[in-house]
């Protein structure tokens, strides 16, 4: 008996990208693909398509033959779901929301397409009674604040031992109030939103912990 295995390539992948780090999402996805002989369909956020049409146009500059990484750019479900139900699409990668992710995947099956996906969540950090509370306020304001925030495993929920509680959230907040604000190329703590749509979510939240009794 003889067991063996052969690498060969799917055929047409489809890379559905998230608009909080557009670029390397996009190479982690379409690298793999590239290498293993598939052709790449991307659909980047429709805030951030500039970068993923530059990236297709240096890997044109750089040789790579037409068709091979195509992108495609418009909204979710005029260009997302299309790209999703094709029949001659062979695998999806998708990062976003559950809700999304779940529908992504129910629409690949229709084609027993294989699927990747990273989708969002709370990312817990817990602070124990015998942490080094100086090391751990550090580490923790840049797990939320990094990338304004923008980030799929941002520590967005604390959970903290009571009888450090007080402690840890003074300079925890001592930090923060350290923060840089400013545009990116001058390489701040915290830059901008990425849209304004965005930038109303994360104000609606504050707003909301503001009208349950919350004060900075």
């Amino acid at each position: 008996m003889m067991s063996f295995n052969i690498l060969e390539p799917v055929g047409v992948t489809t890379h559905i990208i998230p608009w909080n780090y557009p670029i390397s999402t996009m190479f982690r996805g379409i690298a793999p693909a590239l290498a293993a002989g598939c052709t790449a369909v991307v659909k980047p956020a429709e805030t951030t398509s500039v970068s993923a049409l530059v990236v297709a146009e240096l890997l044109s500059k750089a040789g790579l033959p037409d068709g091979v990484c195509n992108v495609v750019t418009g909204l979710g479900a005029e260009v997302g779901a299309p790209l999703c139900q094709h029949p001659d699409v062979r695998h999806v990668t998708f990062t976003g929301s559950v809700p999304t992710g779940s529908a992504v995947m129910g629409m690949a099956a229709k084609n027993i397409a294989s699927v990747t996906l990273e989708l969002g969540g709370k990312s817990p950090a817990v602070v124990l009674a015998d942490a080094d509370i100086e090391a751990a306020a550090e580490d923790l304001v840049m797990a939320i604040y990094e990338n304004a925030g923008q980030v799929c495993s941002a520590g967005s929920r604390l959970v903290i031992h009571r009888s450090v509680h007080q402690q840890f959230i003074e300079v925890f907040m001592a930090k923060a109030r350290q923060l840089t604000l400013g545009h990116a190329l001058r390489r701040p703590d915290v830059a901008a939103i990425n849209s304004a749509q965005q930038l109303a979510k994360v104000a609606g939240y504050v707003e909301g912990a503001k009208a349950r009794g919350w004060k900075s």
